[in-house]
């Protein structure tokens, strides 16, 4: 769902130097894996292979310390010697780069115009080439890798904490790239222009049905659009979900359908969007547009009046949209205030639909699970033409909860349709949290509050029960409760073979509605194709071993993704932070408990900070037995839930590392007071705060499922 914004920009495009690999070695060398950097300058190998040594040991990651980390970045391939410690940890003694795969680096420029490296790609200083007698100390750089520790400028920007700059360092340091391969844009206008290929499946003729799309107004990949026909003599409402059918004009061993697979996903941030489908296609060629006949795969479904669904198909169809409406107009329209913008069928359909969905919405309930998150922070900030500013976060309303039970229903029912046929195909499974998950998060549940009365594991129906009181409350408190819920239930994964979803309480589950922006539904579409088009021996299908691969990549792939806009938004928060005044008190909860401090969540911006263990007042302070709180020699605790007060002593954009202490400890007010003595800025900023007016924010892509 695609936000139409400026690309970050480049000076010039520039001739990039190919990965520098290494010869094959001899089988008796070193074990090779690939570097992750920590952003304190140490770093870690994650071995390609396991290795046993002699003594048993197996090592699968070995730490790297900082003076071998210089001149590696994130994602090399290096060649490792390493020994094992006392402990069963493994400690490299040298680590050799074999390959290279960035070609970018991104920076700030210091004396001596070398490159001090984004910590979140590597440590060290890089010496610049090129054209670089104008660059000034203190601007951010993208540069082209030219050597092992050179590189050549390409673009600046003046401050390095500007919201452009930030995300152009978010996107280096996730590697997502600005453009498609040139073979890619050269089939964009084929596929683009094509018709309905001769010989292709049957299609349903579903123009005349009363179609139509409910999604936010800056919306352009427009991947679902809704029909429904009236209650039956038994009261049952077949919905129809429509979803954009890609598979039918991307097709296999294509250059758009290799970068789609790389890329495995769209990439949503703040102020830019990098689309898995170019632009033409996603949101014009393929995308659900009104007014305009359209390819697509429909689910068809019984909602009867208990909430079941008691009957699905999947076939092929030919749709037209209507209209499309926001969120914003879908509710005031429920909600009695309809427009002009909505035409009566369109409104008795949306009717029909609020019912399925109240329908489903009380199946969800007796089965338990947590339907999308509707308690949000009251700001978040956003990057508004151009530049960061705090907005009026977006508020969940019925339209949204309606949408997600439609979509919820739908890909259930092909995970069904999959399974009872005996087809392969990429499923969503979400494990059970474990033992640990219960007490912890009761604990923080009753500082904050509540008393959700858990027992020794959670349960889908536990989880219903705490959504619905955290719904009711929809404050800071309930936000924070959400925010440490869903860290415990953690994310969900793809998978070749069927499973269950925790968090959904479903018995099977995947992605299908969105094939424009996931590859993940793209495959699954193209299993339905296979199916439809008469496919059944095993050779008409992907094999268990390639699904496998594919589900591995494009759970890396969403990670990156999901990573990319968690780092883009902390760092235009801590932006914001670093400018504040340097004596702002924070409100804050504690979310997190550690060996070395407690992790404590701001109230308004939900970023976290650590509170270090040395900067609480009072000695001895440890974890205590069960892991819910420090607890100090005199026996005061401070855990789980707990509301603070605190103070930022360093906020560091660049690496995001933000450090807290709290109001009232002597360390704290002795730091305080050396700050005003010295009229030291925090972090790496020294601009002045800015104030700006809140204003409306679209809303955003929710986490999948």
């Amino acid at each position: 769902m695609t936000e139409s914004a400026a690309r970050p920009r480049r000076r010039s495009p520039s001739t990039r130097p190919s990965p520098r690999i290494r010869p094959e070695a001899a089988a008796s060398t070193p074990p090779t894996g690939v570097f992750r950097p920590h952003v304190r300058g140490f770093g870690f190998v994650d071995l390609d292979e396991a290795v046993t040594t002699p003594d048993g040991t197996t090592v699968t990651s070995c730490f790297v310390p900082p003076p071998m980390t210089k001149g590696l970045l994130a994602d090399d391939r290096v060649e490792i010697a390493y020994q094992v410690e006392p402990d069963g940890r493994a400690t490299a003694s040298a680590a050799t780069l074999v390959e290279r795969v960035r070609t970018e680096v991104f920076g700030v420029v210091e004396e001596g115009l070398v490159l001090r490296l984004d910590p979140h790609l590597g440590s060290g200083r890089w010496t610049l080439a090129g054209r670089i007698e104008d660059l000034p100390v203190g601007v951010a750089v993208l540069a082209d890798i030219t050597g092992p520790t050179t590189a050549d400028p390409s673009d600046e920007w003046e401050d390095p904490v500007a919201a452009d700059a930030l995300l152009e360092r978010v996107r280096v340091r996730h590697r997502i790239p600005l453009d498609y391969p040139a073979d890619v844009l050269a089939e964009v206008d084929a596929v683009a222009k094509a018709k309905p290929r001769r010989g292709g499946l049957v299609r349903v003729d579903l123009r005349e049905l009363t179609t139509f799309t409910i999604d936010s107004p800056s919306s352009r990949d427009l991947d679902d659009a809704l029909s429904v026909y009236p209650a039956d003599a038994d009261g049952g409402i077949r919905v129809c979900v429509h979803i954009a059918d890609v598979a039918a004009h991307v097709r296999p061993g294509t250059a758009l359908d290799t970068e789609a697979r790389r890329a495995a996903t769209s990439v949503y941030l703040p102020g830019w969007t990098r689309p898995m489908l170019p632009e033409k296609l996603s949101e014009d060629a393929l995308s659900l547009v009104p007014d305009a006949d359209r390819d697509a795969l429909t689910v068809e479904m019984r909602v009867a009046t208990d909430g079941s669904v008691t009957a699905a198909d999947v076939y092929a169809s030919r749709i037209r949209s209507n209209t499309r409406l926001s969120y914003e107009v879908a509710a005031d329209a429920l909600a009695g205030h309809p427009t002009d913008d909505v035409a009566a069928d369109v409104l008795d359909a949306l009717r029909w639909l609020r019912t399925a969905g109240a329908r489903l919405g009380v199946q969800r309930l007796r089965r338990g699970g947590v339907e999308a998150r509707r308690v949000e922070p009251e700001l978040t900030v956003e990057v508004v033409e151009g530049e960061a500013a705090m907005v009026a976060a977006y508020a969940s309303n019925p339209a949204n909860l309606l949408i997600e039970r439609l979509m919820v229903a739908a890909n259930e029912a092909v995970a069904g349709w999959l399974v009872d046929r005996g087809l392969p195909g990429i499923f969503r499974v979400h494990p059970a949290p474990g033992p640990e998950a219960a007490p912890a998060l009761e604990a923080f549940c009753s500082a904050s509050g509540f008393h959700p009365g858990f027992g020794r594991r959670l349960t889908p129906l536990d989880l219903a029960a705490l959504s619905a009181q955290l719904d009711a409350a929809a404050d800071d408190t309930a936000t924070a409760v959400w925010d440490v819920l869903l860290g415990f239930l953690g994310r969900a994964s793809y998978v070749p073979d069927a499973g269950a979803h925790f968090g959904l309480a479903s018995d099977g589950y995947l992605h299908f509605t969105s094939p424009i922006r996931r590859y993940a539904d793209l495959a699954v579409h193209r299993v339905i194709h296979a199916f439809l088009a008469g496919g059944r021996d095993q050779q008409s299908f992907p094999d268990i071993a390639s699904t496998a691969a594919l589900c591995a990549h494009i759970n890396t792939a969403a990670r990156t993704a999901s990573q990319a806009e968690n780092h883009m938004r902390k760092s235009l928060w801590m932006a914001q932070l670093a400018a504040a005044d340097r004596d702002t008190v924070y409100p804050a909860r504690v979310t997190g408990v550690g060996p070395k401090g407690v992790f404590v969540t701001l109230d308004r911006s939900r970023v976290s900070g650590m509170v270090a263990a040395r900067e609480l007042p009072g000695r001895g302070w440890g974890v205590t037995t069960d892991g819910l709180a420090l607890q100090d020699a005199a026996g005061h605790r401070l855990g789980y839930g707990d509301t603070v007060q605190v103070r930022i002593t360093s906020a560091d954009v660049e690496s995001g590392q933000l450090e807290l202490a709290l109001v009232g400890s002597p360390a704290a007010e002795a730091r305080a007071t050396a700050r005003k003595s010295t009229g030291r800025s925090r972090g790496n900023s020294d601009r002045p705060p800015r104030k700006r007016t809140p204003k409306k924010a679209a809303p955003q892509q929710g986490a999948s499922s």
